[in-house]
């Protein structure tokens, strides 16, 4: 078992995510501690921003161009893998995906990531 929590970032001004904090759940199957596959449970608060233009066809007012930002609830689930050598230097590989839900027309959020590391 271990519990954890990530934090996503947009620095683009393409990409709708702008900021994101993921705490998770893990539940890990095999004999050592915190090592071999595992099960992920996350929760998930994310800020997005969407821009559009606010058109009404055959009107005679001008288009306005509008930013709106939402901040959304979301919930998921990955699995993966933790490796970790005699040493203390920790791998690990997980996938998965959550559901947002709110206002937004971002409906869902990855979950996906190669880490390398030492444990302490």
């Amino acid at each position: 078992m271990s519990v954890g929590i990530a934090v996503m970032v947009g620095l683009e001004d393409d990409i709708e995510f702008k900021f994101g904090i993921i705490p998770h759940y893990r539940i890990y199957f095999g004999g050592k501690k915190a090592n071999g596959f595992f099960i992920e449970g996350n929760a998930a608060i994310i800020s997005s921003r969407d821009e559009f233009y606010d058109d009404y066809y055959y009107s005679s007012y001008p288009s306005n161009y509008k930013v709106k930002t939402y901040t959304n609830f979301g919930l998921g689930a990955a699995a993966g893998a933790k490796f970790l050598t005699k040493n203390g230097f920790v791998g690990e590989i997980y996938l998965g995906a959550g559901r947002l839900f709110g206002s937004n027309n971002i409906e869902a959020y990855p979950r996906a990531g190669i880490t390398i590391g030492k444990r302490f």
